[in-house]
């Protein structure tokens, strides 16, 4: 067993997360964005609401075809953490580039839909990163700050992408519904100068990942990551690699925690994407377009989902009950969701401002300890790969809840939808009750296990 003296922290781990929550943020940014103005897209892009679905769905698309090559690139040590953001950041930036050129003529809208394919591989960071990083550069006392630092940066970002377009004077504060070439134009140099931001921003927090992030601390912050490091498999061929991912695989509480977290996180997206069409159905919004309405409804979805990340932080922290905490939080959501349906069936909007409040909170606190949950289920095995074929489930059933949501939404109305929503989290709540509750790291780490043993089961039979 390794010495106490041979573990080590670094300052620079702080700076290298907040570069990680700052991408965070401009990927929430990005996918909220579009959703609460989709009228404006509609009318400048002469494009259909199922088509302007694209501008949000295209980012999963990028993410999905990219995960076999990935995880065979991090297998076979061809690529660790740090290639893999510069890389990801790279595209992204690119993307964020494409975006804002699709504003420059109104025939330019498979130039966004492709700029978001781009963009959308900043969700192998967005995604895979955080849990990677925390276990790689945290004590275990401080991997549940570091995943809610990490995480606050998206819902952070959701609320500038919700407020933002309703708050700057431009023709998405309008309620016509047809729109004038000059209140067009407006909004085209808005969205210009907003994605312009963007795009600097980006550029800025790639260059400073090209320069300092590492794949690993110089010496690790636990035991659990030393005798990771004597466990690494040595042969890293393809035949190797399959045989790995179909251990990975067979493992059935991480693909049932893959699916668990891919619902839990990704579900926000139907309200993302058609939150205005749903207020505009029940015909809740009277004084004010259902874009601004929907826009502060979902600021409060992501002002309760920073709340909820920073709370699973100090949780996770004091707690390693991580199935209790996932069942409690997604039972939690699961209410949230009745609660929304009941109050759009009543045109009750206060309802569906607090049911959305509480949905972000637990959507937030779900997100933390389920991250943490993938990690330990798979330990030794690399964070990076664990996470990168999570990532690729998790992009998965994002599109998919996408389509389907659209033809909830087109077949059943608003309710359809709700009502699709609150079925999905409900599965989500059942498979939280099927994962394991064994913690592989913890049971290395003398403080949570003082009969630790080097040679646990699963080291030794990935030899």
């Amino acid at each position: 067993m390794e010495t106490v003296e041979e573990l080590k922290l670094y300052k620079r781990r702080w700076v290298f997360l907040l570069g990680v929550a700052i991408f965070q943020l401009l990927g929430g940014f990005s996918t909220t964005s579009y959703g609460e103005i989709s009228d404006f897209y509609v009318q400048f892009f002469h494009a259909s609401h199922s088509t302007v679905d694209w501008i949000t769905n295209a980012r999963n698309i990028g993410a999905i075809f990219i995960t076999f090559p990935l995880a065979w690139m991090v297998f076979n040590g061809k690529i660790g953490l740090r290639n893999m953001i510069v890389i990801v950041s790279f595209s992204a930036t690119i993307g964020i580039l494409l975006v804002t050129l699709s504003f420059a003529h109104r025939s330019l809208f498979a130039l966004i839909v492709f700029g978001q394919i781009l963009w959308g591989f900043s969700q192998m960071v967005n995604v895979s990163v955080p849990a990677t990083f925390a276990a790689l550069w945290f004590p275990e006392s401080q991997v549940g700050t570091a995943l809610s630092v990490i995480l606050v940066g998206l819902p952070l970002g959701d609320v500038a992408g919700f407020t933002f377009p309703a708050l700057i004077e431009s023709p998405f504060n309008y309620t016509r519904e047809k729109l004038s070439f000059g209140e067009l134009e407006s909004g085209q140099r808005t969205l210009s100068c907003m994605y312009g931001s963007c795009l600097a921003i980006s550029a800025v927090v790639t260059i400073f990942f090209t320069i300092f992030i590492t794949d690993e601390p110089p010496t690790p912050p636990t035991y659990a990551q030393v005798i990771k490091k004597s466990s690494q498999i040595t042969s890293r061929t393809f035949a190797n690699f399959l045989q790995t991912t179909r251990v990975l695989f067979t493992n059935p509480s991480y693909v049932t925690a893959c699916f668990m977290f891919g619902i839990s996180f990704q579900i926000s997206l139907l309200e993302i994407m058609m939150m205005s069409e749903i207020i505009g159905d029940f015909e809740l919004s009277s004084n004010i377009s259902s874009d601004k309405m929907s826009g502060y409804i979902m600021c409060m979805f992501s002002l309760g989902a920073v709340l909820g990340t920073v709370t699973a932080g100090v949780v996770v922290n004091r707690s390693k009950k991580y199935k209790l905490l996932t069942i409690l939080s997604n039972s939690f959501m699961f209410l949230c969701t009745v609660a929304m349906v009941v109050s759009a069936f009543f045109e009750s909007m206060a309802g569906i401002f607090t049911s959305n409040a509480f949905f972000g909170f637990s959507g937030g606190f779900t997100s933390v300890v389920s991250l943490e949950i993938l990690t330990q289920l798979t330990y030794p095995m690399d964070e990076t790969l664990v996470n990168t074929w999570m990532t690729g489930i998790q992009m998965t059933i994002a599109l998919l809840l996408g389509i389907f949501g659209r033809i909830m939404f087109n077949a059943w109305r608003g309710l359809g939808l709700l009502s699709f929503q609150s079925s999905c989290v409900f599965a989500s709540v059942l498979m939280s009750c099927l994962i394991s509750a064994k913690n592989r790291r913890l049971d290395v780490q003398p403080r949570f296990n003082s009969e630790s043993n080097v040679y646990t089961p699963l080291i030794t039979n990935l030899h």
